[in-house]
């Protein structure tokens, strides 16, 4: 369940907020309405050399990458194109949406790890469906109507024929055998031996999960290091049994993951990140796990995969809402800064080959920089008033309602006095991304010289910030287009 809770209760307060850094779950980032206005602290920007954002509209959708993304949204709103976390409807082989028996609810800011194993299964059968986002509760509220369809509110929950189901592995298991045609990959095995192994390694599953929760969310390794001990033994079993099969999945029944890859790969994915920043444990790239290594590989060539994965920053933000606090060790410091964009890891230039930390997939890093660039622009450009008003809430008046996110915010209300200058400050973003930093860094800075190092420079340092650190991967953007919005916005910190 999306609510699961594996450390001490009633501490929410994760570790990550001692660097100023807190967890995301705001879900009207880029895709939601702008929200009325608050007074706060007026800033006024003298000059406005920016381009229009009508002239930078059209400059995004000429690049490769914009009119791209373009085609693939049009497609989306068909039901068709690619795979991407906005779709909202599937089509696949069906006619039209009347064919469709399958709707997912899952959560608005794909934070969950049970909802990505449904996600994902409905797009590797590609089993044609509807998507409804819900929040979950830990940023925000659930509508009347989901809670009348499902009262006790659990994430993820589908609806196959009018019917209602929550619990991922039981929904899982449902789809496949709903859905079993000629032509369609089997995610379960027929009764017999790879049955029974399946059985088995789901088993193995659950005592990674829990080892994880025994290191993650308890102070230090353990006594004598004998969580960190327990935790590493278990994933070299995972390791081992993954070595067991011909190919990279773990039954060697299919040339494609299975329910028993999609159980394990939503939870390996958050291990990756939250060891490495809590513990100072590096999974990835260690050379210790060469079978794990071969099956995160396999399912990053799978683009449905690529659509539902987020950074590791995504990850240890959210990780606090849902389970409670990570706590950290002095081992864990320099990865921990690099993950959360402290000494420089979020400057220009960017290497989008990733860190040793954290490597990009190959299939991302393949599309290069300009790519990535162009991507963060298309989705800034168009949300652009919901975005600036979003980030002009850094300096205006927080919601009355809070959340368990703790600056999950839905009900704040942007500095309606901030509001223009902000909006400039965008478009130079925007224009920076399209361009390249080099090109517009002079017209930014001029424009900005009237108030850097004021009262009016740190209103907008603090609303640029407020929004920087709220970008979302997969929720906004991919992993390379997230990594540039992060840095360009830094650059236009550094001139306020």
């Amino acid at each position: 369940p999306s609510a699961l809770r594996c450390g001490p209760p009633g501490v929410l307060r994760p570790p990550a907020l001692r660097s100023g850094r807190t967890a995301m779950g705001l879900s009207d980032l880029f895709g939601g309405k702008a929200a009325s206005g608050a007074s706060g602290a007026a800033v006024t920007l003298p000059a406005d050399s920016a381009p229009s954002w009508a002239d930078l509209k059209a400059a995004v959708a000429a690049t490769p990458a914009g009119e791209m993304l373009g085609e693939e949204r049009a497609l989306q709103a068909k039901g068709l194109g690619p795979p991407h976390t906005d779709a909202r409807l599937r089509l696949f082989g069906a006619k039209s949406e009347s064919e469709v028996r399958v709707t997912l609810f899952r959560d608005t800011a794909a934070w969950c790890p049970y909802c990505q194993k449904v996600w994902l299964l409905l797009e590797e059968k590609r089993i044609p469906y509807r998507l409804d986002k819900i929040n979950m509760r830990s940023y925000g509220d659930k509508p009347r109507w989901f809670l009348d369809k499902v009262p006790n509110g659990l994430l993820p929950a589908i609806e196959i024929d009018g019917n209602f189901m929550t619990d991922s592995l039981p929904i899982m298991q449902a789809l496949d055998q709903t859905f079993s045609g000629e032509g369609t990959p089997r995610m379960v095995p027929p009764p017999g031996p790879e049955r029974d192994r399946a059985s088995k390694l789901l088993g193995l599953e659950r005592e990674l999960f829990g080892a994880w929760c025994s290191l993650t969310f308890q102070p230090g390794k353990g006594l004598m290091d004998r969580n960190e001990r327990a935790f590493m033994a278990t994933l070299r079993r995972v390791d081992e049994a993954l070595g067991e099969s011909t190919g990279p999945w773990f039954l060697d029944s299919a040339d494609h993951p299975t329910l028993v890859d999609l159980q394990y790969v939503s939870h390996v994915e958050r291990m990756l990140a939250s060891a490495l920043y809590w513990k100072g444990i590096q999974i990835r790239g260690s050379g210790r796990f060469s079978n794990l290594e071969a099956w995160l590989a396999a399912f990053e060539e799978r683009p449905a995969y690529l659509a539902t994965k987020s950074d590791y920053y995504t990850h240890v933000m959210d990780i606090p809402p849902q389970y409670g606090p990570g706590f950290s060790v002095d081992e864990a410091r320099e990865a921990a800064a690099a993950i959360d964009g402290r000494g420089g890891s979020w400057s220009l230039p960017l290497d989008l080959q990733g860190s040793a930390f954290e490597p990009l997939a190959p299939l991302q890093a393949a599309l290069g920089d300009a790519a990535a660039r162009h991507e963060a622009a298309f989705e800034l450009v168009a949300n652009h008033a919901a975005v600036v008003r979003f980030a002009a809430r850094g300096t205006g008046a927080p919601g009355r309602k809070r959340f368990q996110a703790p600056l999950a915010d839905p009900y704040a209300t942007p500095n309606e006095q901030a509001v223009a200058a902000v909006d400039v400050c965008l478009r130079h973003v925007a224009a920076a991304l399209i361009s390249g930093a080099e090109e517009t860094a002079a017209a930014a800075e001029a424009d900005l010289a009237a108030v850097k190092g004021a009262d009016g420079g740190r209103a907008l340092s603090a609303c640029l910030i407020y929004l920087r650190d709220r970008i979302g991967v997969p929720r906004d953007m991919s992993q390379p287009a997230a990594m540039n919005l992060r840095a360009h916005l830094n650059a236009l910190i550094a001139l306020c």
